[in-house]
């Protein structure tokens, strides 16, 4: 049986690399879905509907896999999360019921209202689930309402909705906006042509202009002006003592945790890398590198999250004391250690059927254009 301790830490890499993927492949088709309204002809806004149609609902597997993973892996977090941010739950989901319709039913009438009707629903869908997960990202370096009970481990979230929207979070909301605009930008480029292109490419320098900016801001927001979380010490065997931690606020504390794990610095280097990478490959005109560079600032804005946060995965701002680690807020040798067999099999599976069908798509045809779907009116969406 693998090592504890190992077991912790190999499964936060596990679900960070989950996130990271879903947010770079579900990222591009919110991203596509929130610039196709924009577009000027109906011809236009379908060929952008029809680049991400295929694998949309195969993206979102990857946010099942991370809710059931936090479940199995993370319970405690699990419990507080689904329960304490319930309406912000809510405003995640809901929002994602207008995707199905919005793709199956928009070109079933030859109306201009419904499918208006339509493209905006695609709009808040591709939006409000982006902005609500990076509002929750944000308030994670500020701490959320909750404690326990020092007898039961009963848990106590005393916040509500209007308290998760403080301006790190509002900040951290706009800023995933802008990645996932950014990102669907580079896929639009690298998927059509024309009017279409241009306005993808368009949309890569305004919102990788504001994505720079509104990142660096966090970044300061988070250095100079948030007390950061610093674990002083925790018990001999904290799984089982889940009250034990000695937490710290310090002004800047997220920074100086920096210079104790060196390796946290890829996160923003890749961040700034991809998002002046995906402008400059932009103006050059390579499509390919333009997407990938896009990946790679996904990624690393993803990753400066989780990085500057470890060990804490879910903070308290009641009782700093009571903050849920990545060593103490896991399940038991036994489970992590059955789950990481059960849960390698499943990601080498969803991995290897995504990257064959994303093959079998862009590779039969890699440009999408009007007079495709003009050829074939009743295949496309």
């Amino acid at each position: 049986m693998i090592d504890y301790t190992v077991l912790k830490v190999l499964w936060w890499i596990i679900l960070g690399c989950v996130l990271v993927v879903y947010a770079a492949t579900a990222g591009f088709d919110s991203g596509v879905t929130t610039i196709m309204p924009f577009l000027k002809s109906e011809d236009e806004r379908r060929v952008a509907l029809n680049t991400s149609a295929p694998t949309w609902d195969g993206n979102l597997t990857w946010i099942v896999f991370a809710g059931g993973g936090i479940f199995v892996v993370w319970p405690a977090v699990y419990a507080t999360a689904f329960s304490g941010l319930y309406f912000a739950m809510l405003l995640i989901l809901f929002p994602l019921f207008f995707r199905p319709p919005g793709y199956e039913y928009r070109s079933k009438l030859d109306s201009h209202a419904w499918r208006r009707m339509w493209d905006i629903g695609l709009l808040v869908s591709g939006i409000m689930p982006v902005f609500m997960f990076g509002v929750a990202t944000g308030n994670c370096f500020v701490g959320f309402p909750f404690h326990l009970d020092p007898i039961t481990l009963r848990i106590f979230y005393t916040g509500d909705l209007w308290g998760l929207l403080n301006p790190l979070g509002l900040l951290a909301g706009f800023t995933s906006v802008l990645m996932v605009i950014m990102h669907g930008g580079t896929y639009l480029q690298r998927r059509t042509e024309g009017n279409i292109a241009r306005v993808a490419k368009r949309c890569i320098y305004w919102s990788g202009t504001l994505l720079f900016i509104l990142f660096s801001i966090s970044g300061v927001l988070i250095v100079f002006y948030t007390p950061g979380y610093k674990l002083v010490s925790q018990p001999l065997h904290p799984t089982l003592n889940i009250l034990g931690n000695v937490v710290v606020l310090d002004k800047g504390g997220w920074f100086t945790s920096y210079f104790q794990y060196p390796w946290k610095f890829f996160g923003p280097i890749a961040a700034y890398c991809g998002i002046a990478g995906a402008m400059w490959a932009t103006y050059h005109k390579w499509k390919n590198l333009a997407f990938w560079s896009s990946v790679t600032a996904v990624a690393g804005i993803v990753g400066t999250s989780g990085f500057t946060l470890f060990p804490f995965i879910m903070p308290s701002s009641t009782n700093p004391n009571e903050s849920f680690t990545v060593f103490n807020a896991v399940s038991s040798q036994y489970g992590l250690n059955i789950m990481l067999y059960v849960g390698v099999v499943l990601f080498a599976i969803i991995i290897a059927y995504k990257l064959f069908a994303y093959h079998s798509i862009w590779g039969k045809q890699s440009i999408l254009t009007v007079e495709d779907l003009r050829k074939n009116e009743h295949t496309f969406y």
